[in-house]
């Protein structure tokens, strides 16, 4: 079997985002090994405004899963980790997609990858940034660095201290 590598974003504005980050990382190392992660950022909600900020990261991981089945996985764990989005954009424990996978661009009914937004927003694009500001995005052929410099929007408002806020346990 081949290894593949995905970037996945984490989102959460709902409960204590600490635990919902580590207890998403245990699970998703059972279904692969996850290599390296960026920084957390909170941000000011997108789309749907009346709703408490979000942490957002996102983590580089290895597995011998295909997108599909990743993908299946993902929102397994967003159940067990009780998601609990109630419509688009609106507030939730855990929110974890898939914005890259490989260099692949794949358009079923299943996935969408690229993340078809994830070149919108700063705050999947900075964590990613932390990890490779030179991975290149499939589709559109820039840089990860060279997207966040074309960004028209920002969310982001802070980039959390990792030892002064003892983030991630994981």
């Amino acid at each position: 079997m081949s290894l593949n590598k995905a970037f996945i974003s984490l989102g959460a504005n709902v409960g204590n985002w600490k635990n919902n980050f580590n207890q998403s990382f245990i699970q998703i190392n059972k279904i692969g090994h996850i290599t390296n992660f960026g920084s957390v950022y909170l941000s000011n909600p997108y789309g749907f405004k009346d709703q408490n900020f979000f942490y957002n990261t996102a983590i580089e991981l290895t597995t011998t899963l295909g997108a599909v089945k990743l993908m299946e996985e993902l929102k397994i764990i967003e159940k067990k980790i009780h998601k609990n989005k109630l419509f688009t954009n609106g507030p939730r424990r855990i929110d974890l997609d898939i914005i890259f996978f490989n260099k692949m661009i794949i358009k079923n009914k299943f996935v969408s990858i690229p993340h078809p937004r994830a070149h919108l927003r700063d705050f999947v694009l900075f964590p990613i940034y932390d990890m490779n500001p030179f991975f290149t995005h499939p589709s559109m052929k820039k840089t990860i660095k060279e997207l966040i410099n074309n960004l028209e929007e920002r969310y982001i408002f802070k980039k959390v201290n990792r030892q002064k806020d003892s983030v991630l346990i994981y």
